[in-house]
């Protein structure tokens, strides 16, 4: 009796000790490390902002570690487009703060540089900002959480023609975006039967308006696209043809979700009102989930800055990555099991339905067409007509 009593005993403290090796084990796994490389300065700063707090919320609703590791982060101001300052800073978070995978970064010329670094050092990353078509491929560690400028375009393109228009002109911010921007819309516009009445490419810095809005006047079209990165542009060009007159034409006006984007409608004022636009996320959006967001959002940051389709990509980021991590227990982090588990991923975001494309790691996504109108004295995106499981390309 005396001897199995032992041998019990003996299994039980075996058993004991093994345990409590595997718990010491978990609890010496360092904690994952997370950069940010988002802008915090500059026209763009409030992206950077509006980051952090999404972070917080839902840190506040997750919880701070995941398979009982510790989530960390690391921040890096990119300052907006600047692929300089960009391959510093990704590389100091790379090599000497060794990030187990980034957020950002939030401009096309950012994510060009960043690539290679990302890809020879296997640090999955999610984009956030930027919408140049073909991204996420750029690097088998990227994940594309935004848009890409097909996904928006066509649809706002598609839309006009059916609602009418026939002879649109086009208008788009000098730059990588802007001619793809524009080069869409005319080829998607045109197989559908419209035509061009003119394109202007205007210059990022210090454009003078007044002279496109002459352009346009005398073009005589149906409807005007406009896209122009989201800053300080969006509000100067809608303020100009409000005061053209054209506002008050039968000219339509119509873009990408920059322009109505909830980052800067509220610098426009009424010079937004009517603009339709294509856009994946809407604080007006009619959803139980995006509802609790905002309220949640609200509550705790205030009424500004409001949430924006790049904060929404990084809530999404936050969930995938949180998921990503719970799938690997307590085990070393491994960047190419993330990678497996979070392409072909499919979540419920409050903007809907996404998925990340198992093969190129870019996103599926509802993609709304919306009225800018005044709800209770605020300017909202409100939706009136929805394009579902539109792909990246």
């Amino acid at each position: 009796m005396r001897r199995s009593f032992l041998r019990t005993l003996t299994a039980l403290v075996g058993t004991t000790a093994l345990s409590l090796g595997v718990i010491a084990a978990a609890q010496a796994q360092p904690p994952i490390k997370i950069g940010l490389l988002l802008t915090y300065s500059g026209a763009s700063g409030m992206t950077g902002q509006v980051a952090d707090n999404v972070i917080k919320l839902f840190q506040q609703e997750n919880g701070t570690t995941v398979g009982g590791r510790q989530i960390e982060f690391v921040k890096r101001d990119t300052t907006g487009p600047n692929p300089e300052v960009v391959k510093r800073v990704a590389q100091e978070l790379i090599v000497r703060d060794k990030v187990d995978m980034l957020i950002g970064p939030d401009f096309t010329p950012n994510v060009l540089v960043a690539a290679p670094l990302v890809t020879e050092a296997k640090v999955p990353t999610f984009i956030t900002g930027a919408a140049t078509q073909g991204l996420a491929e750029r690097s088998p560690y990227y994940v594309r959480t935004f848009y890409s400028i097909p996904q928006s375009v066509r649809p706002i393109a598609q839309w006009a023609y059916k609602n009418g228009v026939r002879n649109a002109f086009v208008l788009v911010a000098d730059f990588g975006p802007g001619h793809d921007t524009e080069a869409t819309f005319t080829q998607t516009f045109t197989g559908l039967g419209g035509k061009i009445a003119g394109t202007v490419r205007v210059p990022l810095r210090s454009p003078e308006f007044s002279s496109y809005m002459q352009r346009i006047k005398d073009a005589k079209p149906d409807a005007v696209f406009a896209f122009f990165p989201v800053g300080e542009l969006v509000p100067q060009f809608l303020k100009a043809y409000a005061d053209s007159g054209l506002k008050n034409s039968n000219i339509k006006l119509i873009g990408t979700g920059d322009m109505s984007d909830e980052s800067v409608i509220d610098a426009a004022g009424d010079a937004a009102l009517g603009i339709v636009t294509a856009g994946v996320y809407s604080t007006a959006h009619d959803s139980a989930l995006d509802k609790q967001f905002v309220t949640d959002y609200v509550t705790r940051f205030g009424k500004t800055p409001r949430v924006t389709a790049s904060g929404v990509a990084v809530w999404d980021a936050m969930r995938l990555i949180y998921e990503g991590l719970a799938a690997q227990g307590n085990a070393p982090f491994d960047a190419d099991k993330f990678m497996a588990f979070v392409k072909g991923r499919s979540i419920e975001s409050p903007r809907g339905p996404i998925v990340i494309d198992k093969r190129t790691g870019d996103i599926v996504q509802n993609v709304y067409i919306r009225r800018v109108q005044k709800r209770d004295g605020v300017l909202q995106n409100v939706e009136i007509e929805t394009f579902n499981d539109v792909p990246a390309r």
